[in-house]
């Protein structure tokens, strides 16, 4: 036991959820999407999800919830830091979506756990992995391969920028998450456009935590 984490513990629920990812498409007429993104503010974080309309692009909801840190940073804890924060701002959203997107990383090696397999097989719902750093993982021009197998692919979605890497977690396979996420990408936006205003609203509650809570 360190820090309070019981890393045996965690390594056996870890094999739980990997045994249970399925990388088929587990959706139909998809009309609404969700993306996730936390800040951490001294040791509380904060969790905003927005939902989108799929075919207009207009926000439907947004929610965030709140409270403290229970697993210190570390690149190997990824999924059990940020997965269950995911999990309560979804079962907070009054307007349930189709499919997810989070900030972090797919399945790319079979045995790491990645968020978007973590929220995806927890929730059993289709998640999509989009990250701005491939973590796992080689580039093959535009795939992303592990074990030359492939993994998911970077996506170019803004001039004079690097990819963002899109991975799928769960109930959805790689051609129709790289299809969804290039849907969603808007010039000027680097990251799909569900995740930009997740990922903005996130920053804005690291700058002015008070005012974003009002005005959520």
């Amino acid at each position: 036991m360190k820090n309070g984490v019981d890393f045996k513990e965690l390594k056996e629920i870890e094999k739980g959820i990997l045994k249970g990812i399925s990388l088929s498409d587990n959706f139909s007429n998809v009309k609404t999407i969700a993306a996730f993104d936390i800040a951490y503010i001294n040791k509380k974080y904060n969790c905003v999800g927005v939902v989108l309309n799929l075919e207009t692009k207009e926000e439907i909801e947004r929610k965030i919830v709140s409270g403290e840190e229970f697993i210190p940073y570390s690149p190997h804890l990824v999924a059990f830091r940020d997965g269950p924060v995911v999990v309560d701002a979804y079962r907070s959203l009054e307007n349930k979506p189709d499919i997810l997107i989070v900030k972090g990383e797919g399945l790319i090696k079979k045995t790491v756990l990645g968020l978007a397999s973590y929220v995806g097989v927890v929730l059993n719902k289709p998640c999509i992995g989009v990250s701005k750093e491939l973590i796992h993982g080689k580039l093959d021009e535009d795939k992303i391969t592990y074990d030359d197998e492939l993994r998911g692919y970077a996506i170019k979605t803004k001039e004079f920028a690097n990819p963002v890497y899109v991975t799928p977690g769960h109930g959805i396979i790689i051609e129709s998450a790289t299809k969804i996420i290039k849907g969603l990408s808007i010039e000027p936006f680097k990251l799909p456009l569900p995740l930009h205003l997740a990922h903005k609203y996130a920053n804005k509650l690291k700058k002015e935590p008070d005012k974003a809570l009002e005005e959520n």
